[in-house]
């Protein structure tokens, strides 16, 4: 069962919060957060926050234990942008626009299940390569 957590309108690039995503991937929660305890980066924030809630949601509104969630799917894409006239350069149309720019994110935990082992059974009989 997948459980889907987002927040918009991030007022970062989506391009530095993509540093962030290729290392969280098919991690349980749990060590994602520890994971991101040691980044530097501003946008760990929103990645905290947003794990917390998708932690929140599979717990209380589909009633399954955090052990055995892990993080499916992680997209960061671009949110609206901001234009804005850039007055620093002197004459009238000489002016560039500035872009401020704005990031969705998008995450989804899944259920693993636990693994089945089959037991093989050894074949009784003659062994070949062997004089029996």
């Amino acid at each position: 069962m997948e459980i889907k957590a987002n927040v918009s309108f991030i007022r970062m690039s989506a391009q530095k919060l993509r540093l962030l995503t290729d290392g969280l991937r098919n991690l349980s929660p749990k060590a994602a957060m520890q994971k991101l305890q040691f980044h530097p980066q501003k946008g760990k924030i929103f990645f905290e926050k947003l794990i917390k809630q998708a932690v929140a949601n599979a717990v209380n509104n589909f009633k399954l234990s955090e052990e055995n969630l892990f993080i499916k799917r992680l997209e960061v894409n671009d949110g609206p942008g901001l234009k804005r006239m850039d007055k620093s350069h002197g004459a009238r149309f000489d002016r560039g626009m500035i872009k401020k720019r704005s990031s969705k994110l998008l995450l989804v935990l899944d259920e693993r299940e636990a693994k089945k082992v089959e037991v093989i059974k050894k074949k009784e009989g003659k062994i070949h390569g062997t004089k029996n």
